[in-house]
């Protein structure tokens, strides 16, 4: 008797990013594992996407946001109706989706979770334009020192040979990344009420953790995604307004919102690093403000 496949529940989300959805919708349809459910979480998209996903792609499952999930509410969305079908055994697959997956990429990431007693495994992902750059080969994160540290190469060519998985991580995005269903199970969903778009994913990677899930990094299993593609705060403008200043530190876009970052460190820092890292964060506030007054001066 054929032994039956694990269900991988894949979640992505849209927001008026047809073209992007198109190719990961088709690199879905190409994957060698067959025994998969797409969820697709539409936050209020104005352009053709819902029209377009109905009429091509009626069997995935389609879900309609009103333009306030957010990724984390996204994400929580998809999870919660992947979980009321799912059964033991099986897997959630999150996923950007301006990423564009090989055929053998969810092959992969089972294959590895299950060899490694079903640990959380996330991707290498590669700059879609330029197939050589490493944007993601694992993180540690050092809260003694309150930084996030890149443990991996930067180059394709720079990967250690024969090394299938990074271990040295302590957190992970949701930038492809396989989760076993008892994770949920046990620690439960995203959260989105404290951090609806930014660093939930580290958040939710870090309570997997604490709660005694492996975390794993595939080298095998490659996300191409655009590197170019990024939120607020990447890069400080020349000579800011304060107008500027604010939304780097409160817009939801922001990747140095501080309110993300307060619950992040609330949530996820250890008790002996809190206080140092809650200071970190102030220090950041002023240095910004003094940066300001710089521009104008």
């Amino acid at each position: 008797m054929k032994k039956i496949e694990p269900t991988v529940f894949i979640i992505t989300s849209t927001y008026n990013q047809l073209e992007d959805t198109r190719l990961l919708l088709n690199a879905v349809r190409k994957q060698m594992y067959r025994n998969l459910v797409m969820i697709i979480v539409d936050d209020g998209s104005e352009d053709d996407t819902r029209k377009f996903i109905l009429e091509n792609y009626p069997e995935l499952t389609y879900i309609e946001g009103d333009g306030n999930l957010w990724w984390t509410g996204s994400i929580f969305l998809g999870v919660s109706n992947a979980l009321k079908r799912s059964n033991s055994g099986d897997f959630i697959l999150t996923i950007n989706n301006d990423c564009i997956i090989e055929k053998n990429y969810i092959k992969l990431l089972v294959e590895i979770s299950q060899n490694n007693n079903r640990s959380i495994v996330g991707s290498l992902v590669l700059d879609n334009k330029d197939k050589e750059s490493i944007i993601d080969a694992g993180v540690w994160l050092d809260w003694s020192k309150g930084k996030i540290i890149s443990v991996g190469p930067k180059k394709v060519s720079d990967l250690p040979k024969g090394k299938k998985v990074q271990k040295m991580i302590n957190t992970m995005s949701t930038k492809g990344t396989l989760y076993p269903v008892e994770v949920f199970a046990k620690i439960g969903n995203f959260d989105k009420l404290h951090l609806p778009h930014y660093a939930s994913d580290y958040e939710f990677s870090c309570r997997a953790k604490r709660a005694g899930f492996n975390l794993l990094l595939s080298y095998k299993s490659k996300v191409y995604n655009d590197a170019s593609r990024t939120g607020m705060g990447e890069k400080l403008p020349l000579r800011p307004n304060i107008k500027e200043i604010f939304a780097l530190l409160f817009s939801r876009r922001s990747r140095i919102n501080i309110v993300d970052h307060f619950w992040f460190i609330t949530l996820s820092c250890p008790k002996k690093y809190i206080l140092l890292n809650y200071l970190r964060l102030i220090g950041k506030i002023l240095y910004l403000f003094k940066y300001y007054l710089a521009s104008i001066l």
